[in-house]
């Protein structure tokens, strides 16, 4: 697995402890509320031993109060700022970057954006 694939792995399973169902990208047409959405950016391409992502999550309710996604959001703030995830083949680490809402054409659609800078080392797999 390669270290984006197992990125956005670790993402999926923290959002999914999170209420309703998560997607990476785009959720489906008729996608039951709340949901998740998230994708990830690489943001610096340096020749360094550090890759860089944004990682941006969107927050979707139908309802016209903003409770429950701006709960969700309390709760992926205090789950990633400034945590550090080791796993098997990569370490990474969160940090908080921005969160607002978004308006939408329907205004019964509550939807908040957060993003997350992330800073990503690989193990070493190599055998000594």
């Amino acid at each position: 697995m390669s270290k984006t694939q197992a990125l956005r792995a670790l993402i999926y399973s923290l959002l999914q402890t999170l209420p309703g169902q998560t997607y990476h990208r785009m959720a489906p047409d008729r996608a039951a509320t709340p949901y998740k959405t998230f994708s990830l950016a690489r943001i610096d391409l340096s020749d360094s031993t550090v890759d860089n992502f944004d990682l941006c999550v969107d927050l979707i309710d139908l309802s016209p109060d903003p409770k429950t996604v701006e709960g969700m959001a309390d709760e992926l703030e205090a789950l990633l700022n400034v945590a550090n995830l080791p796993q098997d083949a990569i370490l990474p680490t969160f940090f908080r970057a921005s969160r607002y809402p978004v308006e939408e054409s329907d205004r019964h659609i509550q939807h908040l954006q957060l993003h997350f800078d992330v800073q990503l080392y690989e193990t070493n797999t190599e055998e000594e």
